[in-house]
């Protein structure tokens, strides 16, 4: 019993002394709250990616995605000049037809030209924009992403309505050049799961802008540009429901209409033109996504789309003393895509598309080109902690048919794609990249029968891209975030096809370059530093060096000579200082010269050409309120320059913008 009594005490005795510690340990910190900047997507993705966010959609001048990624390095943008000019991109110099344009996952299709002009989509409800080279950073996604050898991704703003169940947007720009442009949108929470976005962008301008002519060695004189005014009116509406299971189901219609103007080419010092060209754009879109979390995802989209546009020439010269020509096209689409979730480590996903487009026109003897395309993609993606792997495989099937003469031959096409990235260290992190993909694409309607510069031999273009590149990006002391990518890339084009504009800019002349190799290199950084005295710092800088050399015919004239329009050199760079509410930015862009034909001669030259913006934006809170006062000058030096030749660009230009959010 003695024993047994010891041993209790014991015990009892050790267990309090053991609470007493454990009551003398415990003690209670404050509160530590840690903030860092998240690395954005684009500088761990695997395929080369830039993106460019809505605070610096805000701090940028103009209001369109071309004034967006024409920011981007590797993009060539054609731009004939004015508010309503024709605005296409080319990334690294394979062309606009190799570039999709997507909004909310659809695409922007004209299957006449096969580019879309940038200048008609506004960034007024755009969260971000993005440029992906090769394969999408999501895996899920329709198979056209896949088919493309780059993609411009908008992505539209989503509403928060934690505060109120409505969102209304109203302002209005205006500036030189008779530029009018009220904006107004409204959001309103529909329940408690569906929403309604409606918006609405109107735009006027008279684009008469002076320029310079050079008469003689040593004389010049200003003109003023005429036939570049433009109205037009961009609508856009969704009606949005988020479902039990938090899948989502969208309806979103888009409308743009336009009359504009097209300058004609400046030549003999006459800068008189008359063409007239109307647009009008719609699309609706259904879309379904399932919950991005489940083991099994899905995404289902099915749209119309109809295109009518209408050229006008009342000087040309034939029996009716005019050329008005109109083009209808549609496209009925349908797609389904997959993901499956076999692990936390291996993705498989599956994309399936299916679409029909037909082109008709007021033209005698027109084709009525129809043609049936299907896209079939097989998509992997597997993720360890310090290495990622994707690849895909995709099925073409194109089947045409027409009303007149020949149509283009049936096409069975399969194009792989792979890229992979292995992170070297985590402080700094330091990550490797490659990618491959084929890429294929037939010619544009326009390319094979349109009358007068169609070319019914004209052969699909087979594309190779290659790319290697190195990311970096890290912070410390007062830097808090920092970024470094350099990139290099190859290129090869088989049977390139070439549209160089002739008098106008409607009429073309269609070509095929049989071989093209395209050696470049890009190089960005992003620097963000923590406040300083209350001051803000950001700047980023891109800069692309290409060579796209014609290698077809060693005995041609043009045997590695650059082709046409590809600069060898674009530089472009913002700078921002913020301080609270008030923000400065100053842009700039730099274009190296280039050559408007095959043969590299002084004669074909175009100078190389530096312009620079300057904006200011405050943000002014009222209660639940905001009221945002922006100003923008562009090209401050006035500068005077041609991205096309014989087209001026404008010179220096002022807008002020005042936007009311409540």
């Amino acid at each position: 019993m003695k024993q047994l009594f010891l041993i209790i005490l014991f015990s009892f005795s050790v267990f309090n002394l053991f609470s007493q510690k454990l009551i003398k340990d415990t003690v209670k910190l404050d509160e530590v709250t840690v903030t860092a900047v998240k690395p954005p997507e684009k500088d761990k993705s695997v395929v080369p990616m830039q993106a460019i966010t809505r605070v610096e959609l805000d701090r940028i001048s103009g209001n369109t995605t071309a004034d967006a990624v024409k920011n981007f390095s590797g993009v060539t943008l054609k731009d004939y000049g004015g508010i309503g000019g024709l605005k296409t991109v080319m990334v690294r110099s394979l062309g606009a037809n190799h570039t999709g344009v997507f909004m909310d996952g659809v695409q922007f299709s004209d299957v006449a030209t096969g580019q879309v002009d940038l200048g008609k989509i506004s960034t007024d409800n755009a969260s971000d924009i993005s440029l992906i080279i090769g394969q999408p950073a999501t895996v899920c996604q329709p198979a056209r992403f896949y088919a493309s050898a780059s993609v411009i991704s908008i992505q539209s703003a989503e509403p928060d309505f934690k505060t109120k169940p409505y969102h209304i947007k109203a302002g209005v720009k205006t500036g030189s050049f008779g530029l009018i442009n009220p904006v107004i949108s409204f959001q309103n929470k529909l329940g408690q799961k569906s929403y309604s976005d409606i918006s609405c962008n109107y735009t006027r301008a008279n684009g008469e802008y002076p320029f310079h002519i050079r008469l003689g060695s040593h004389k010049d004189t200003t003109a003023i540009r005429k036939n570049s005014d433009i109205k037009s009116v961009n609508l856009n509406a969704a009606l949005v429901t988020i479902l039990r299971d938090s899948s989502r189901l969208s309806l979103k219609m888009y409308y743009y209409g336009s009359e504009r103007g097209l300058p004609g080419a400046v030549v003999f010092y006459n800068p008189f033109a008359t063409q007239r060209l109307w647009n009008r754009d719609f699309f609706s879109n259904i879309q379904y996504k399932t919950n991005e979390k489940k083991r099994l995802q899905g995404l289902t989209n099915i749209k119309f789309s109809q295109n009518w546009l209408r050229y006008l020439d009342p000087e040309y010269l034939n029996t009716e003393g005019e050329l008005d020509n109109r083009y209808l096209q549609h496209e009925y689409y349908v797609s389904h895509a997959l993901n499956w979730k076999i692990k936390d480590s291996l993705y498989i996903s599956f994309a399936s598309d299916f679409f029909i487009n037909t082109l008709d026109a007021n033209l005698y003897q027109y084709a009525k080109p129809t043609r049936y395309s299907s896209l079939s993609v097989l998509v992997f993606q597997y993720l360890r902690p310090r290495w990622e792997v994707n690849g895909n495989i995709l099925a073409t099937l194109v089947r045409e048919k027409t009303m007149e003469g020949q149509p283009a031959p049936d096409r069975n096409i399969l194009t792989p794609s792979v890229s992979c990235g292995y992170r070297l260290t985590q402080s700094p992190n330091i990550r490797l990249r490659f990618l491959y993909k084929d890429v294929f694409r037939m010619p544009t309607f326009n390319d094979l029968y349109y009358t007068l510069v169609g070319n019914n031999n004209l052969k699909p273009e087979y594309a190779k891209q290659y790319n290697a590149g190195v990311t970096a990006f890290s912070h410390w002391g007062i830097i808090e975030y920092i970024s470094c990518k350099a990139d290099f890339f190859y290129n090869h084009v088989k049977d390139k096809i070439v549209a160089v504009p002739t008098k106008n800019l409607f009429v073309w002349s269609m070509r095929n370059i049989g071989l093209v190799d395209i050696k470049g290199m890009e190089l960005q950084a992003q620097l963000q530093t923590k406040p300083i005295l209350g001051l803000r710092y950001s700047i980023t800088c891109n800069y692309t060096y290409q060579e796209a050399t014609d290698v077809t015919d060693k005995n041609s004239a043009t045997y590695n000579q650059q082709i046409p329009y590809i600069p060898f050199e674009t530089f472009t760079a913002m700078g921002t200082v913020a301080y609270k509410s008030l923000s400065l930015s100053y842009n700039t862009l730099f274009n190296g010269y280039r050559y408007v034909l095959g043969e590299n001669i002084y004669e074909n030259m175009i100078p190389s050409w530096w312009t620079s913006d300057i904006s200011a934006l405050y943000n002014l809170k009222i209660k639940d309120s905001t009221v945002k006062m922006k100003g923008e000058v562009n090209n401050v030096f006035d500068k005077q320059y041609e991205v096309i030749r014989s087209f001026p660009m404008p010179g220096r230009s002022y807008t002020v913008a005042l936007t009311l959010l409540f």
